[in-house]
């Protein structure tokens, strides 16, 4: 079937310019800190936050959080979406199952507390008809970009998704993917039984500690390093509260019947921006807090469910300084399930080139991620 004129008059239109609906403020930020257990001091320490950052800041990971809707709100009897974009095109295309398999976030201009963003999603192109393992069907690339009042490129995310349908599919089959999820999940890290036995308490936000994570310069980064791993338990609670902390309602993150018996899942999993929050933490536990992140590409191949131990492990692939004399690591990340291989990652870091330098001072020309 060819593609209908009104869907490809859209490519390259903005749509759906839409307000956050409430300005970034900090308990979601320590939500979603909790919910990876991130000890950064830019989020907990107003002294470290006002050092490097000029002032609290959101986790760069972040950005798709303000920008999902509330699951419900006044005068409102349809439930909001993010992606709607994602959404149309499966009406529009007559594809009625999506997945979405590789997730890139770009990060300019840091959140700050207090600031509106806003977004706007842009279709950038449509393939023409495929055939996968999954079905028939068609790739298209989402981007959505985030703004903050001052029209500040807050960041852009794009999403590569795969609309589809099943061979043969019977229409009370139970479906194998999930609405504008990939076919994945993030995992999450819960202590040991014995850790929960003698953890302290969670620190009071009001006054929490200082981290005493070691802070890499440029010379300390060679390739073929190899980051310290990160292998954690994932429980129910961890799938939820990384559903809960990044504002993502669909079900199949919190409803064991509707993840089984509606997706084909073997139970709940963890969800797209918690994936990305976490690698964030594994990364910047390595580098220390003057780092800043500037790239993400994630390709998701398995999901993660309660029960797993992920894993999280990641050699520098490349360094360099570039035209404007930001100093950059490249690193493979990859995140394990038991023994599958979930996802996979590409991150880019600015690592400070001296104890002098401080990458979040850079903007404008001088941050090209």
């Amino acid at each position: 079937m060819d593609i209908p004129e009104a869907v490809n008059a859209k490519i390259g239109e903005p749509q759906y310019e839409v307000d956050g609906g409430f300005p970034v403020e900090h308990g979601y930020i320590w939500n979603t800190c909790a919910a990876t257990e991130n000890g950064n001091p830019l989020y907990w320490d107003e002294a470290a936050a006002a050092e490097i950052t000029a002032g609290p800041i959101a986790p760069p990971t972040m950005l798709s959080v303000w920008f999902r809707p509330h699951h419900w709100s006044p005068g409102r009897s349809e439930p909001a979406v993010p992606l709607q974009v994602h959404f149309d095109l499966k009406e529009e295309l007559a594809l009625p199952e999506a997945i979405i398999s590789e997730n890139t976030i770009t990060f300019f201009t840091p959140v700050r507390i207090g600031d509106r963003i806003r977004s706007r999603q842009v279709l950038r192109s449509i393939s023409e008809p495929k055939t996968t393992k999954l079905g028939t069907g068609r790739f298209w690339v989402l981007e959505v970009e985030y703004l903050n009042a001052a029209d500040e490129v807050m960041g852009v995310e794009s999403y590569t998704a795969f609309g589809y349908r099943r061979p043969e599919a019977a229409p009370d089959e139970p479906s194998t993917a999930t609405a504008g999820e990939p076919a994945k999940a993030e995992s999450s890290e819960a202590p040991s039984i014995d850790n929960q036995a003698s953890a302290p308490s969670s620190p009071n936000p009001a006054n929490p500690p200082r981290s005493d994570k070691a802070q890499l310069v440029f010379g300390d980064v060679a390739v073929g390093d190899s980051l310290p791993s990160l292998a954690k338990d994932v429980s129910a609670t961890t799938v939820v509260l990384g559903a809960l902390a990044s504002r993502d309602w669909r079900p199949m993150h919190h409803d064991y019947d509707f993840a089984v018996n509606r997706n084909g899942t073997r139970d709940i999993f963890l969800n797209t921006p918690n994936q990305a929050a976490w690698f964030e933490r594994f990364v910047t536990d390595w580098c220390g807090p003057r780092s800043r992140l500037g790239r993400m590409t994630f390709r998701m191949r398995d999901s993660v469910y309660p029960g797993d131990t992920m894993t999280l492990s990641a050699d520098v692939t490349a360094t360099e300084i570039d035209d404007v004399g930001c100093a950059w690591a490249e690193l493979d990340v990859t995140l394990t399930a038991e023994t599958r291989v979930a996802t996979t990652c590409r991150v880019k870091v600015a690592i400070p080139k001296d104890a002098q330098d401080n990458p979040w001072a850079r903007t404008g020309s001088d941050w090209q991620p």
